[in-house]
This record gives C-alpha cells, sequence and structure tokens, in this order.
C-alpha cells in the first residue's frame, strides 16, 4: 500500500469538478481539483502552513485570485496546473497521509463592527476559495440510466448513455469491443475508464449490473474507476467517442 492511498484513489476517478481534501501526516491540510486519470491537478490549494516547494511544477501561483483579494488571502495559496507526482512528493514530505481523513477545516473568522465592505467582501472570497467545495450528488441526474443495458446495448446506446454520464462529472466511459465491421462495432464488450491521457482502467462490477438493472445503484461515481489496465490500449478502430474495436473488419 502506498503512502497515498487518498491521492491515488482521487487521481484515479477525478473530483468532479469540485474541491476535494486531503490531510497530511502531520496535520496539514491540502485540496485538489482533477479529473479522471489525469497526470495534472487543474488546482490545488495549500491551506496555512503547507508550504509549496520552490520548483517548476509549483511556479503557476494563481496570482488572479491573489488580486481579486488585495493579496490577503491569508489562508493559503492557490496553484494550478500542478502534476499529479509533484503533489504526491508534497505529501510524502510531510510523512503521507494521515489516516484519519477528515474533511478540511473551515474558516470561522468573524466580522468586527467597523469592518468595511471592501475587507469583508476580500474575507469571504478567501473564506470560499479555502472551504472544500460541494456539489449535489449527480447520481439524481442519472437514477434514469437503471436497467438503460438490460436487454443488451448498441454502440448509439453506449455513447448516450456514456455520454450523459461524463457530462454529469462522472469519468469517461468506453466500450472495447472485439471487431468493427462494415454493419458497425461487435462480438463480447468490457468497460473501461478512459484518462485524458488516453489510458485506460478497470472499473467496478457494480457500473454493468446497475446499467442492466441486477443492482439498484452502481455507488459514488468515485468509486467507480479501479487500476490502470496493463495490457496495450490502442485499437484499430474508434468513433471517436465511446467506443473502441479491437479488430479491424471493415475491409472484409
Amino acid at each position: 500500500m502506498t503512502s497515498t492511498p487518498r491521492l491515488d484513489s482521487l487521481t484515479a476517478g477525478g473530483t468532479n469538478d469540485v474541491f476535494d481534501g486531503i490531510r497530511l501526516a502531520d496535520g496539514h491540510v491540502l485540496t485538489l481539483k482533477t479529473r479522471p486519470g489525469a497526470d495534472t491537478a487543474e488546482e490545488v490549494f495549500l491551506y496555512a502552513g503547507l508550504t509549496a516547494p520552490d520548483t517548476e511544477a509549483w511556479e503557476n501561483e494563481d496570482q488572479w485570485e491573489e488580486w481579486l483579494t488585495g493579496g490577503n488571502l491569508g489562508e493559503g495559496s492557490l496553484y494550478v496546473d500542478v502534476p499529479v507526482e509533484a503533489v504526491r512528493d508534497l505529501i510524502v514530505q510531510h510523512g503521507g497521509e494521515h489516516d484519519d481523513q477528515e474533511p478540511a477545516p473551515e474558516s470561522t473568522g468573524k466580522t468586527d463592527e467597523g469592518e468595511t465592505a471592501e475587507v469583508a467582501a476580500t474575507r469571504a472570497l478567501a473564506e470560499w476559495i479555502t472551504t472544500s467545495q460541494t456539489s449535489p450528488d449527480p447520481m439524481t441526474q442519472l437514477a434514469d440510466l437503471h436497467g438503460a443495458f438490460e436487454i443488451g446495448y448498441s454502440a448509439d446506446e453506449v455513447r448516450s448513455v456514456f455520454g450523459r454520464i461524463a457530462e454529469e462529472g462522472g469519468p469517461y466511459l468506453v466500450c472495447v469491443w472485439d471487431y468493427a465491421d462494415e454493419y458497425g462495432f461487435g462480438g463480447n464488450s468490457q468497460f473501461y475508464a478512459e484518462g485524458e491521457d488516453g489510458g485506460l482502467f478497470e472499473v467496478q462490477p457494480d457500473l454493468h449490473l446497475w446499467l442492466s438493472g441486477q443492482q439498484e445503484t452502481p455507488g459514488p461515481l468515485d468509486t467507480w474507476v479501479c487500476a490502470p489496465v496493463a495490457e496495450p490500449t490502442e485499437f484499430p478502430v474508434s468513433d471517436d467517442f465511446h467506443n473502441y474495436a479491437r479488430v479491424d473488419r471493415t475491409d472484409d
């Protein structure tokens, strides 16, 4: 087991376009926003007391937010486009991840009677940035997909269903078929999640059971993606959406 299991989970499944927190072994906290399988975190926020290493990986501090708050964020620093491995190195430097992954602490600053509107706005923005963001459960928007593949599925149905899932912030799912011929995709098939670099990841069996109507829920979106696929993931046929084929029979 690695010393960064929570980071591994978040980077494999993504954070659904919201910040998700990681508590370090020494008590420091960071939050990040990333997409499934991405090599780079879109945004990383380091809470006060946690300092970014002086390396190229951490050079993209978000000066726009600093400008918005008049340089008074006070609660930490926001970085963009940080390599996941750089985040991992930072966590390891602080002893790895804490055994108890509690949510990031919220700012509890109070407004003094003499506080100006400008200062109040600055503090409110800082609190918004440094508070772990949440969003409604996207599964409520996908509930109607239960049993969508109950009597089987075609490449068109895969595009429709997997497209819906991606739109709601889920992993980018693909279906790999045995072959593609002049009539389309065919043969046996298997579902995977695809990362931004084109690499494939195994997915929980619960996903197929849910889509086939054999299980009521597939679990939270961030639990669907599993280990990377070891076999080659380049296929001769693709519809440029959610379908691949291992063998090209279109010229047969």
